[in-house]
């Protein structure tokens, strides 16, 4: 057998990360356990760190692990998921993407609101408002992983070109640019489909199954100053929360 023909090797992290992904699907680590440290990983497989934390980052990718500095790594899933997975720590990361994506703005609008959308908007019908819809993708792949419709107030339009190419959820563009500060935030998500004039940019087919998250952002003045309507193909995007009680003494209420 010549080199040309002679089967690839494969590299070393991918036979240590294939065995631990067996074994954290046969239970020999179940959910919540910790993982052997990185030194014990290196001893056991005799690799290299390098190996032992590439091995790690793919099954973190995949969602089976989430490691933590100064902690270690812990198991989070026992199956792989497919799609874009994205964990929260704490209930205010819930208001924003993370930062490896990018929102590509493919149409600008601005209207007149209708009955419809005001109920949606929060608002009056009649007021002008202005619509940006585009596909959020992550930087690294560039699938994308769900298709947004961010409505603004008129005044607040200018933000359109900084959208993709500054780098901040569009809220807090629209507090850097114009002062605005966020009160509260209101989410909704539930179960959908996919919108036909939506399919064609997501890849995928009209009335596929899909979740859709709403935020409505209230600003100065207890006004509704920008909503976002993101919808998702199913298996393309993930909200994995953990929360977690604040300990108190015992006896206490």
């Amino acid at each position: 057998m010549d080199a040309k023909t002679r089967p690839r090797s494969r590299p070393r992290y991918q036979k240590v990360a294939e065995t631990l992904i067996e074994e954290i699907g046969g239970g020999a680590f179940p959910l919540g356990a910790m993982m052997p440290t990185e030194l014990e990983l290196c001893e056991r497989f005799k690799v290299s760190r390098y190996t032992v934390r590439e091995a790690l980052r793919r099954l973190e990718e995949m969602g089976l692990v989430a490691r933590r500095q100064g902690s270690g790594t812990v198991v989070r899933a026992t199956e792989a998921r497919h799609g874009y997975v994205q964990s929260l720590n704490s209930l205010a990361q819930l208001l924003q993407y993370p930062p490896d994506t990018r929102l590509r703005l493919l149409e600008t609008e601005t209207f007149k609101v209708d009955r419809a959308t005001a109920r949606l908007l929060q608002c009056r019908p009649g007021v002008t408002r202005v619509r940006l819809s585009g596909i959020r993708s992550p930087d690294r792949t560039g699938e994308p992983i769900g298709w947004t419709d961010v409505y603004l107030r008129s005044e607040y339009a200018g933000i359109a070109p900084l959208i993709g190419q500054r780098p901040g959820p569009v809220y807090s563009l629209v507090e850097q640019e114009y002062g605005e500060h966020v009160e509260q935030v209101a989410v909704e998500m539930f179960s959908s489909e996919v919108p036909d004039h939506m399919a064609g940019p997501l890849r995928v087919a009209p009335g596929a199954s899909a979740m859709t998250i709403i935020r409505r952002y209230t600003g100065r003045g207890r006004k509704v100053f920008e909503v976002s309507v993101s919808v998702h193909p199913q298996d393309r995007f993930t909200y994995s929360i953990t929360l977690k009680r604040e300990w108190r003494p015992f006896g206490e209420d």
